[in-house]
């Protein structure tokens, strides 16, 4: 069957656009924007629909549920467990981005636990240097539900940073 088709009232001769499918035409439309009663232009190629997808810095979604980012200074040097976040009831702490510093060669690990579960290998960072994990939004690493967040050290050796997270179901 061909496409669009004609009405019966109006002037004579108006055609509507529409799509054949399946032997029943379904009509198509063309999006525009703007305020009531104002054309701000079609939707297309060149001028796609405005959509407001600015993040936000406050909170952030865990599927229907809204979490708050929370921040952490980390300044360590026990060799063997830091806790840099206590357990959460019901809760899994997962980390959303991190930055260390070292005061001298060491070993570093994440884990879920206190001498726990590895949430990262064992990463070697020289004296005086360090790294930055950069901002993830899904997380990079997350503990087991009612579980610390855990950072093991080689050496008593001092490490210094910062840590984002929120806490999550």
């Amino acid at each position: 069957m061909a496409d669009n088709y004609g009405t019966s009232g109006g002037s004579v001769g108006d055609q509507f656009a529409s799509d054949d499918i399946g032997g029943t035409e379904f009509p198509r439309h063309k999006l525009i924007f703007g305020a009531d009663g104002v054309n701000d232009g079609d939707v297309d190629n060149l001028l796609p629909l405005p959509v407001n997808s600015a993040d936000r810095t406050d909170a952030m979604q865990d599927g229907n549920t809204q979490v708050t980012p929370k921040f952490l200074a980390i300044n360590v040097a026990s060799s063997g467990d830091n806790t840099l976040v206590a357990a959460v009831a019901s809760k899994k702490i997962r980390v959303l981005s991190v930055v260390l510093m070292t005061g001298a060669a060491v070993t570093v690990r994440f884990e879920s636990g206190a001498a726990g579960t590895a949430l990262t290998g064992q990463m070697e960072i020289g004296a005086n240097a360090g790294f930055s994990s950069g901002y993830c939004p899904v997380g990079h690493f997350e503990t087991a539900v009612n579980t610390l967040l855990n950072l093991e050290l080689s050496g008593a050796i001092n490490v210094d940073g910062w840590l984002v997270y929120v806490e999550v179901a």
